[in-house]
């Protein structure tokens, strides 16, 4: 098997591979674990002829041109074309077959985020891949990273953090963060505005006031504090708090007792319906997957479930979707709403009703409005938030096209609105509300021509634990 291997690389270097060898060869690596060892050994064999040679004459580049006709040595020249294919067309498949072999970096830190997360890097909105020097937001929502090894963080939104080195250290901007970093030869370090903050075996609170002062509270171990203004490191044991400020002072504090978060926010479906009913069901008499029985609060005529959708198209109506009873927790606790709207079948008279509003509002336990989602024709049927006395300009979202939203309401008072199926779609409408109380459901309505046509709704909650006071 490996002659056949050396046959068909040299036909490729000679530049005399049909397609018919070529798509051999990629079967031959694809399917054989000893030419795939034989790759590996042939690589580690480059790796030390390049400390030799001239990298630029032996390796083939990336792009695989054609090979220059001279010859060149023979075991040169089966070096540089299976670098070549292996790169392009093999990359990490032989690797995993010799875990023992350390051929890569330390990778990027890995992210995982609740539902109520919106996380951009650099700007981007894959974050899939941060590298040091990058700027990661979390506009809002919780996520948990893994930093480096042995360090797991936990951060709250808003924050703001650069990760600062290929090891998982980083520079605090803004922001809560709960670190959990394990005894090991890398002290895990947070660069904060007031100096540095140093770890290993510890179990910890950080927080960036508005003053860009560093609160820091340890519940386990013990932080080193190395200040831009001090002398010398400064310790803070297990049951101690300080501020770093901004300049670089500390100064002890009484233990605030913030939140140490140890994991994701809880996630309860309180309701979600595909409307999946024979053709005529009333909606009156439908039943969601999860949460309560529909209930009509007016209607000019009765309103059938037709083709897996919920059309208010042919009159005014109210309709509420009442939510699976439930505790809503504390006032970190954030309701996640999801829409996936189509066209409604009535749009003939959207052009000359210019009355027309579409509308949904969330609702309390008293069926008391706390904030809705509207559009008007006069607003060519945009969206936008209202909430007790709160209104946000208009989106450029219509809500007579097929499109998703998601709509985040946190029991903090904050809410917005995004342009897709997931919070980390762009945030398109916000609002702050004073007072904000737990949601009992949601009301659909329509009236003077305006028109709204569902596929898919739901809700969950993202509960935070109460915090009762002692």
């Amino acid at each position: 098997m490996r002659s056949e291997l050396d046959q068909l690389v040299n036909k490729w270097i000679e530049g005399d591979l049909d397609p018919q060898d070529a798509e051999a060869l990629r079967e031959l690596l694809a399917e054989n674990p000893s030419a795939r060892e034989s790759c590996y050994d042939m690589m580690l064999l480059d790796q030390l002829l390049g400390e030799r040679e001239d990298a630029g004459g032996i390796l083939a580049d990336e792009t695989m041109p054609s090979f220059p006709k001279r010859k060149i040595a023979p075991i040169q020249t089966a070096v540089a074309a299976i670098t070549s294919i292996a790169a392009l067309v093999f990359a990490g498949l032989w690797i995993s077959n010799r875990p023992s072999v350390e051929t890569t970096g330390p990778s990027s830190p890995s992210i995982t985020a609740s539902s109520d997360s919106r996380i951009t890097i650099a700007q981007r909105e894959d974050r899939a891949q941060w590298s040091p020097g990058e700027l990661l937001r979390l506009e809002r929502g919780t996520a948990a990273i893994q930093l480096g090894k042995g360090v797991l963080a936990h951060f709250e939104g808003p924050a703001a953090i650069e990760l600062a080195d290929a090891q998982g250290d980083i520079r605090l901007f803004e922001g809560r963060g709960s670190f959990q970093a394990d005894q090991g030869t890398h002290p895990f370090q947070i660069e904060t505005p007031g100096g540095a903050v140093r770890a290993s075996g510890t179990q910890f609170v950080c927080q960036i006031l508005p003053d860009q002062a560093a609160l820091l509270e340890v519940n386990a171990g013990s932080l080193e504090i190395l200040a831009h203004a001090g002398h010398g490191p400064s310790k803070v044991s297990a049951g101690e708090a300080v501020r770093l400020e901004g300049n670089g002072s500390i100064t002890p504090t009484a233990r605030p007792f913030i939140p140490f978060r140890s994991g994701l926010p809880e996630e309860l479906a309180l309701f979600s319906d595909d409307f999946k009913a024979a053709d005529n069901t009333l909606i009156g008499d439908h039943t969601p997957e999860v949460g309560q029985k529909w209930e009509v609060l007016e209607e000019l005529k009765p309103t059938p479930i037709l083709k897996e959708r919920l059309d208010t198209s042919g009159g005014a109506r109210r309709l509420l979707a009442r939510m699976s009873p439930h505790d809503p927790g504390g006032a970190g606790s954030v309701y996640v709403f999801s829409f996936s709207l189509t066209p409604p079948s009535w749009s003939h008279d959207k052009v000359q009703r210019m009355d027309g509003i579409e509308s949904i509002a969330i609702v309390d336990a008293e069926g008391n409005e706390l904030f809705s989602l509207v559009a008007e024709a006069v607003n060519t049927h945009r969206w936008q938030l209202k909430g007790r006395g709160q209104v946000s300009p208009l989106t450029p979202v219509c809500a007579l096209w097929d499109h998703q939203l998601t709509l985040c309401y946190g029991l903090d008072g904050r809410v917005t609105l995004h342009d897709g199926g997931t919070a980390q779609a762009p945030v398109i409408a916000s609002i702050w509300l004073k007072d904000p109380e737990p949601v009992e459901g949601m009301v659909i309505s329509n009236r003077t021509g305006g028109d709204l046509a569902f596929k898919h709704i739901g809700t969950s909650l993202l509960r935070a634990p109460s915090v009762h006071a002692e």
